[in-house]
């Protein structure tokens, strides 16, 4: 499903929780695979639509902080 901005509705409680359990020191992304009991598919994809709207910033070692 796709809401009036485009944005996919289905992943926005999930990116919603990614950013509440997110800070600005980098986080491991299966950490936070783990703490959202989500599917890893799921969890990247909201990530990656986080990142593409300047939400969250990518680390080596397959971290994520907010940006």
């Amino acid at each position: 499903a796709t809401d009036a901005d485009g944005d996919d509705a289905d992943h926005a409680p999930l990116r919603k929780a990614i950013l509440e359990l997110l800070g600005y020191s980098p986080v491991d992304t299966d950490e936070l695979i783990r703490q959202t009991k989500a599917p890893a598919a799921t969890v990247i994809t909201a990530l990656l639509e986080l990142e593409l709207g300047g939400r969250v910033q990518r680390h080596a070692g397959n971290k994520v902080s907010l940006a």
